[in-house]
């Protein structure tokens, strides 16, 4: 790979020192790569102790994920063959659930993933299994990319309370291009963070920044006339809603020559059109114009194509936004070095005398004319590094001071929501927390009630304001059409907690705007929308109903697992040491992975020099947890139970599976693909004792006694009663142990003594 840029180099100096940095750079400059080189000579060259070996980098949206995912795992393979060490390289977003353990090296993530699982309510994992990824948040090197789209009132606040969280115990970057430096200085201090910004001989010194691209006003609305008539052979028209998007795009296909091929592109196609748009769009306005199909192209877009897109254009235009957005837009015109663009902003229209802003709304309306009135100043010349800092300063500085303190302000409640939300893994604070979506899922069908699960159908997210001033006109098209019904939506009926049955829907007409308050889900008549290809959902499009939404794509199967195999105690903890301790072959990935010991090195280390603890107390500490997780199992009970179920097993099976009086089982053979199987185990299940939590209780007093810090006792002890199920309360049964225990503690005593490195 080519040299690091100098300011690459010092951000990969600090990363690696353990230091924070929040990094301000322009759009192509390479922020990606400067976040990554630290991680990734780290992982090849530093040993576990001197830097995490896991990377979770997280971003706003998937097409970010999916385009950095494809470019580094090429990345790690090459670096793979030179150091002879695998590098895994996953994704994780809700539309590529691949990695829901995180257990990959280098982990592609949507911000929703990543909150999620630190909050201990995880959306691609039970709830049962809610705290089996927050470890990984904690001890891997994080990034959080274009951090000015997170919302301030929601996920910006549960990010910061992360970080600071983290301070002082792993490193962590921050990436964006426009936010004001009241924004960049205050988080820095916040998050004892280094800020860096880029001056303006840095900047010059990037080969991609040798560009000329000019900003100018247009004291006019975007139509199809003014595109073409600026046309040459590559633009991009940007609206700020689907509807204008749409209504451009039949424009400007009516009025353009046979020779400019016109594309469309937003939130409301089905995933395999959008694919398709979104290879399309890469290859025609990517930086390889030998590659390029046709000579003249014109692609109109919403806000899909602010980031993650590495495409360029001569002229550019769009609506009025908030300077972000405005200038995240323009990296899409003149992006690559050489290049010379014109970027042209114009005003919005205008509805019953007033601008449309949406969905710019509330205090995003007065950063709009705030940008204008700075990009007015600045109207015709060429913008470099240091003029869009002037604008954002200019557009955003007086909002961002209000956010900071509103930041500070709201943190100690933020702080609070967040501990109660991890103890009670409330799924309903995900709105609060990480992301308020105010959007509903719309699918088309003509028999709703015949649909037993609605989430099956691939449907399209429409944000509720847009879905509330469609409905009187979906109502009028309805009664000239003579339909009796337009949009109906689907309840789940209550259940109880402990129901193993799948939820059953309950569909109800929405007869006015209020019906729809609570309905995240609704159908709509076919005769009342349509869609193609070309331009994607409509609503009150009047049609002939032969079009339905179709059933998602199934991609993830049902992960089968292997039969468990009896094992007496000793050998289990043993066995659980050994995948602590030692390299063990993914058989998914087809790789060698790294000992879990390692992944937590780094982290184990540094929470040693905060806390004034001996070197490997962690370590120690962790290899006792191991040992003591199924201690609960030596109780008498517990071991009646299994010997009873080798029995019928034996009967079951035809063969002889018994086990002696003195063998004390960790695990019982059994294999949940055979049917006849899994009918025993519902059977006598139910009589199974439990014992996580009773492993604690029986633990409590030596762990208490031999662990000289009460807060590592009570943390080994959580640890073990929740190793189960992240809601498991404490509360337990009582123990009594066979009389083969002791000494089965005992032996793996004396050979924990023998072997330990580190004391707690």
């Amino acid at each position: 790979m080519a040299s690091l840029y100098p300011y690459q180099q010092r951000v990969k100096a600090l990363i690696q020192s353990g230091k924070s940095v929040i990094l301000q750079a322009p759009t192509g400059a390479g922020k990606t790569r400067a976040a990554l080189a630290p991680f990734i000579e780290a992982f090849f060259q530093f040993p576990p102790e001197r830097f995490p070996k896991q990377c979770i980098y997280s971003v706003p949206m998937r097409v970010l994920a999916t385009q950095f995912e494809a470019e580094y795992k090429d990345m790690a393979e090459k670096y793979a063959r030179i150091y002879r060490e695998a590098m895994v390289v996953r994704i994780q977003t809700g539309e590529r659930s691949d990695d829901p353990k995180l257990e990959g090296n280098l982990i592609f993530a949507t911000v929703d993933q990543t909150l999620s699982n630190f909050l201990n309510i995880p959306y691609a994992l039970s709830l049962r299994q809610g705290n089996l990824n927050a470890g990984a948040i904690l001890s891997s090197y994080l990034v959080f990319d274009e951090l000015h789209l997170f919302d301030p009132k929601t996920m910006l606040p549960t990010t910061l309370h992360l970080l600071r969280t983290l301070r002082g115990i792993t490193p962590f970057m921050i990436m964006t291009a426009t936010f004001s430096d009241e924004m960049v200085y205050s988080l820095a201090k916040e998050l004892n963070a280094t800020p860096l910004v880029l001056s303006l001989d840095e900047t010059a010194a990037i080969p991609s920044q040798h560009k000329t691209r000019r900003i100018h006003v247009v004291e006019s609305e975007l139509t199809a006339e003014t595109i073409l008539e600026k046309h040459r052979s590559r633009s991009i028209a940007i609206c700020n809603t689907v509807d204008r998007a749409q209504g451009l795009y039949e424009a400007l296909c009516q009025q353009a020559n046979s020779e400019v091929e016109v594309r469309l592109l937003h939130s409301r196609f089905l995933r395999s059109d959008r694919q398709a748009h979104e290879n399309w769009l890469r290859r025609e306005f990517g930086k390889d114009k030998l590659a390029y199909t046709v000579e003249s192209a014109i692609l109109v877009a919403t806000q899909v194509v602010e980031v993650g897109l590495d495409i360029t254009s001569e002229n550019l235009h769009t609506e009025l936004a908030p300077a972000a957005s405005i200038l995240q837009r323009s990296g899409r015109c003149a992006r690559y070095q050489g290049e010379e663009g014109d970027v042209w902003v114009y005003r919005l229209p205008i509805e019953k005398g007033r601008p449309q802003y949406a969905p710019y709304l509330g205090e995003q309306k007065v950063i709009c004319e705030r940008t204008w009135s700075a990009l007015s100043e600045r109207s015709g010349e060429a913008f470099d590094f240091g003029s869009e800092l002037a604008v954002v300063n200019q557009a955003h500085g007086e909002t961002d001071r209000m956010i900071i303190e509103g930041l500070r302000a709201t943190r100690f409640y933020i702080a609070d929501r967040i501990a109660a939300t991890i103890e009670a893994q409330e799924r309903g604070a995900a709105r609060e927390l990480i992301r308020a979506v105010d959007s509903r899922t719309v699918i088309v069908h003509n028999d709703p009630e015949s649909i037993e699960n609605p989430w099956i159908y691939e449907g399209f997210g429409i944000f509720r304001g847009s879905l509330f001033g469609a409905y009187d006109k979906l109502k009028i098209l309805a009664n000239e059409l003579g339909i009796n019904w337009v949009i109906m939506t689907a309840d789940p009926l209550p259940e109880t907690e402990s129901s193993r049955e799948r939820t059953v829907w309950q569909w109800r007409h929405i007869c006015s705007k209020e019906d729809m308050e609570g309905a995240l889900i609704v159908a709509i008549n076919p005769r009342l929308a349509t869609y193609s290809p070309e331009i994607g959902f409509r609503l009150g499009i009047r049609s002939d109903g032969e079009w339905i939404s179709s059933w998602r794509k199934q991609e993830r199967l049902r992960r089968e697992f292997t039969p468990y195999r009896r094992e007496t105690f000793q050998e289990h903890v043993t066995r659980m040491i050994h995948v602590y301790e030692r390299t063990f072959y993914d058989q998914r990935a087809q790789k060698e992975r790294l000992p879990l010991a390692d992944e937590i090195a780094y982290v184990a280390q540094q929470l040693e020099k905060k806390y004034n603890w001996p070197l490997g107390t962690l370590d120690n500490l962790i290899r006792w947890v191991i040992a003591l997780h199924d201690l609960g199992k030596l109780d008498v009970r517990w071991q009646k139970w299994a010997h009873h179920w080798q029995d019928e097993l034996s009967k079951l099976r035809g063969e002889d599976l018994r086990i002696p009086a003195d063998y004390l089982a960790a695990h019982t053979d059994y294999n949940e693909q055979d049917e006849a199987e899994k009918a025993l185990n519902l059977k006598l299940g139910r009589q199974r004792p439990n014992h996580a939590a009773e492993s604690a209780a029986a633990a409590m007093e030596w762990l208490s006694d031999h662990i000289g810090e009460q807060a590592l006792a009570r943390a080994a002890l959580t640890a073990i009663v929740r190793h189960h199920s992240a809601g498991a309360s404490g509360r337990h049964g009582a123990f009594h142990a066979h009389p083969a225990a002791k000494k089965n503690i005992g032996e793996y005593a004396r050979g924990r003594k023998r072997n330990s490195v580190g004391s707690a």
